[in-house]
């Protein structure tokens, strides 16, 4: 893959936002794309072209998601749920989703593709939805193409640090996640 966007000479930067537009809709594993952009452009050069790419492709998937899924996704949850589990799932607010969203951004290990996907069925607003996105993405951007940047060097203190930063943020969005989960039952019992 380096090779193949290296090969676009001065198009390799446009070459490399279409490929994260567009593969992660077909399911190709973003995190491959960050670190060959860490790779092939550098830490600063390649995070400000990951990010375009993949505001880019937040922005598709969701379109496709709320235009193709969205309402076959209610029909059909609607005929297999109880009318109270149904309502709690489509009457979430924009505020809890657009947090929600912001933590799922930060957890690695839940894919990018299903979450965006994942949003354009619920009632959150696209321009919610994209500002969460872009508060989300920003640190695990950052991180990868860190990570992608330094891992030609391997042996590096560099390699080691960033290696440590991908583990962190993993570690730390699943904390916030519980502390979220925990907050949200308090609440509901309360209820």
């Amino acid at each position: 893959m380096e090779e193949f966007i290296k090969s676009f000479g001065m198009l390799a930067p446009i070459i490399f936002i279409l490929m994260f537009a567009i593969l992660p809709i077909f399911f190709f594993p973003v995190p491959i794309l960050a670190l060959v952009g860490g790779v092939v452009f550098g830490f600063v050069n390649g995070s400000i072209l990951t990010f375009i790419g993949a505001i880019i492709n937040c922005y598709l998937m969701f379109i496709i998601s709320r235009k193709y899924g969205r309402e076959y996704a209610k029909k059909l949850l609607k005929k297999k749920l109880k009318p109270k589990q149904a309502e709690k799932i489509f009457n979430v607010s924009d505020d809890k989703l657009m947090i929600s969203l912001v933590v799922l951004r930060l957890i690695p290990l839940v894919p990018y593709n299903l979450i965006n996907y994942g949003f354009g069925l619920t009632n959150i607003s696209l321009l919610k939805y994209m500002l969460a996105s872009i508060f989300g993405i920003i640190p695990g951007t950052i991180v990868f193409l860190n990570f992608g940047a330094n891992v030609t060097n391997i042996y590096s203190k560099e390699f080691l640090f960033s290696a440590l930063l991908v583990i962190l943020l993993t570690l730390g969005s699943i904390k916030i996640s519980k502390m979220i989960e925990k907050k949200d039952e308090k609440c509901n019992k309360k209820l």
